[in-house]
Parts: C-alpha cells; structure tokens; sequence
C-alpha cells in the first residue's frame, strides 16, 4: 500500500468521526426521543464505517460485500433546516443527503485519478458510501411510507 493511499484512508477515517460527531451533535441537540434514537443509530453506522476502513489497513484488507442500487431518492429530497423539533423523517431526509454529498465525493476524487490502487479503493468508497445512501433511504422510506396493515 502506497503512503499516498494511507493518507487517503487516513482522511476517509477522518470523515466517518466527523459524521460520527454530527449525529451525536444533532441526537443532542433534538427533542423527539424517536429522532434521538434515529440520530444515535446514524451515529453507530459511522462508527461501523470507520472500522471498515480501518480493516483496510489489516492483511486481509477491507472487503466491500455486496452491491447497492443508487434509487436517487436523496436526491428528489430537500433537507430541512437543523432545529430541536425535527422529526425522524426529517433527520433520516438530512443524513440522505449527507451520504449522497459523501457519494458524489468519492466519485468525483477517484474519476480524477489513473486507473491504480487510488482509483480503485476511491471506486470502493464511493460504493461504501452508496450502500450507506441506500440503507437511509430505505429508513426513510419505511419513516415516510409505513405499511399500513
């Protein structure tokens, strides 16, 4: 692994405890206990994601397991403005858009770099982020939409 590589992982780790902080901020700053727990459990992901990347750095490295469907539903959303009211919907509408930003990111960094290690794991990240969007989303759509029975 490239030192170039290490320091681009290093900042992906970076990232996820800085998304990590966010939602802790957000769980704090709420007052629906529904939406504090929703926030809570956004905030675990991100710790989950920095093992992830953290695993990359291990002799097995860091597996991506499985495929994720990009269903643009972030993308037909708007986030609301952060206050103490916002519903569960509302908070799982801002860490959507959130995670399609950090899509669109990866996408974006490993489109700039030649075909190497860079751009795959950058091609990796940009899935891991996709997988996050999606499984949002569909928190959101459940939020939104419940099935009524």
């Amino acid at each position: 692994m490239s030192t170039e590589l290490e320091a681009i992982i290093k900042s992906a780790i970076t990232q996820e405890e800085m998304s990590n902080a966010f939602y802790r901020r957000l769980a704090g700053l709420v007052s629906h206990p529904e939406t504090k727990d929703t926030l809570e459990y956004l905030a675990k992901e991100e710790l989950e994601h920095k093992a992830f990347l953290q695993s990359c750095f291990t002799p097995h490295g860091c597996t991506l397991a499985g495929e994720a469907q990009n269903v643009h539903l972030a993308e037909m959303l708007e986030a609301p403005a952060i206050s103490d009211d916002l519903s569960p919907k509302e908070a799982l509408v801002i860490a959507a858009k959130r995670e399609e930003g950090a899509y669109h990111f990866y996408q974006a960094l490993a489109a700039l770099q030649p075909p190497g290690e860079i751009q795959a794991f950058l091609t990796k990240m940009a899935k891991v982020e996709l997988q996050h969007k999606e499984k949002v989303e569909y928190l959101y759509d459940n939020a939104a939409f419940p099935e009524v029975w």
